[in-house]
């Protein structure tokens, strides 16, 4: 009773003071898989999917919120056909180059295609704000992430298959899904279904360099980069080992010398399970500060834990659970300009198929504000995943998709100073879940049948 009693007073505790304000979205009814990218300069760069002026089509959709606007600019169109691929966890980014230049990215199904993973991963360049874009080119397999480096470079992290495909091969059968899946034979020897791959991009999208981070990972996890000081890229995904341990992990990529260290584990969490969960780590940096979280269901228990580095010490903290004890994961990470980071995750509430957005905030001494509710949500795939980028007022944009009959993206601002850092370590007593009751509410991507280290940089 105590610890049910403490989530509620949690609970109302984080929706007491409203500290967001609604910022009207440019997207109209029908969109969704909204992301969001800042510049240097302050402005900010929402994405989005929604039906295009072509008919028959689909189309990605760019606006701008330069740092002194109230409003987001006129959508821009970037790419538009009848074949884009609109994934509710795997969707659209975007990032500002050095050099100021956009790269977008975004996905097509293969016509025809009955493959699980039939669709294929495109970018484009512009170098006026979105107005033009250079003419599409492939990059990626699944859940790409940008990071920008010096001279215009930028670092693209995927997922490919580790399965070759025989073009001549017949179409497989589709599989009926409320069939039991054939265990895998023992005696057959391990082979990864996926791997963890990263090329680099010279300033007119050319490959300058192509690496295999990690042989062996999760098959439908976000993966996520953060751009640290020396042209070096901290890039976290969920792993994954031939007795199914899918636990985050994180590889450094160093620009001068054209590596990455060793992947190493965020956390020893231990989560064995025969399936992807469909939650990915989120990281962000800003100076010397770095800031990632991640999602387990380890032992039954959804959790949400976050870890904070100064690069100067180039030492990851202890981690440090965040949620409510009831959280759906779906995070974001964004580090503030007093190096503080803000948090947000999704959290189940009691009344069927219910959620919230959440946020808090850490500082570098370790201390937490209270959890505060952003907006009400629902646990469905539709709602996706919320994203949020800096502004230079020190607010924060957050977008994230209103589902219902007619999903449609949504944008609001947040202060993050009306999360005040407590004067003393904030604890909460938790709820316990069974392994049922954690994975009731979770989504899965069936898939084919270490020690933790505290420092981020070799």
């Amino acid at each position: 009773m105590k610890a049910f009693f403490s989530y509620f007073l949690c609970t109302a505790i984080a929706a007491a003071a409203p500290f967001t304000r609604d910022l009207p979205s440019p997207a109209p009814a029908d969109s969704q898989c909204s992301n969001l990218a800042a510049a240097s300069d302050g402005t900010l760069y929402l994405t989005y999917s929604a039906s295009s002026a072509t008919a028959g089509e689909r189309a990605l959709f760019l606006s701008l919120l330069a740092p002194n606007d109230a409003a987001w600019s006129a959508p821009r169109v970037i790419a538009s056909t009848p074949l884009l691929m609109e994934n509710w966890a795997d969707f659209a980014s975007l990032v500002v180059g050095t050099d100021g230049a956009l790269t977008a990215q975004w996905f097509e199904k293969i016509a025809g295609s009955t493959e699980m993973h039939g669709y294929t991963g495109w970018f484009a360049r512009s170098t006026d704000h979105g107005l033009t874009w250079t003419k599409p080119a492939p990059l990626g397999n699944e859940f790409v992430a940008l990071a920008p480096l010096g001279g215009g470079r930028t670092l693209a992290v995927w997922l490919a298959s580790t399965r070759t495909h025989d073009p001549s091969a017949a179409p497989r059968a589709k599989r009926d899904p409320s069939a039991p899946r054939p265990a895998r034979d023992p005696s057959a020897p391990y082979a990864p279904a996926m791997k963890l791959l990263a090329r680099l991009l010279a300033p007119d999208g050319t490959a300058l360099g192509e690496w295999t981070i990690d042989p062996d990972v999760c098959t439908c996890c976000q993966n996520t980069v953060a751009t640290l000081p020396g042209d070096r890229v901290f890039v976290a995904y969920r792993g994954h080992t031939a007795d199914e341990i899918r636990d985050n992990k994180f590889s450094v990529f160093d620009l001068a010398a054209r590596t990455f260290s060793a992947p190493t584990a965020l956390r020893d969490d231990g989560w064995r399970i025969a399936a992807c969960p469909v939650n990915g780590p989120a990281a962000d940096a800003r100076g010397d500060a770095l800031a990632v979280a991640w999602f387990t269901a380890a032992d039954g228990k959804p959790r949400v834990f976050a870890r904070y580095a100064q690069d100067r010490d180039k030492a990851l903290r202890e981690p440090i659970r965040l949620d409510l004890g009831h959280p759906l994961g779906r995070i974001e990470t964004v580090v503030l300009v007093d190096s503080s980071a803000l948090f947000l995750w999704m959290e189940m509430k009691t009344e069927a198929n219910a959620g919230g957005i959440y946020a808090r905030r850490l500082w570098p001494d370790g201390r937490l504000s209270a959890p505060q509710l952003i907006a009400d949500t629902t646990q469905a795939r539709a709602s996706g995943f919320p994203r949020a980028a800096l502004r230079p007022s020190g607010r924060v944009v957050v977008t994230f998709t209103a589902a219902g009959d007619h999903t449609q993206v949504r944008t609001l601002e947040l202060e993050p100073d009306s999360l005040p850092r407590a004067a003393t370590m904030i604890t909460f007593d938790f709820q316990p879940l069974t392994a049922q009751t954690a994975s009731s509410a979770l989504e899965f991507c069936i898939a084919p049948v270490t020690a933790p280290s505290h420092h981020f940089s070799p």
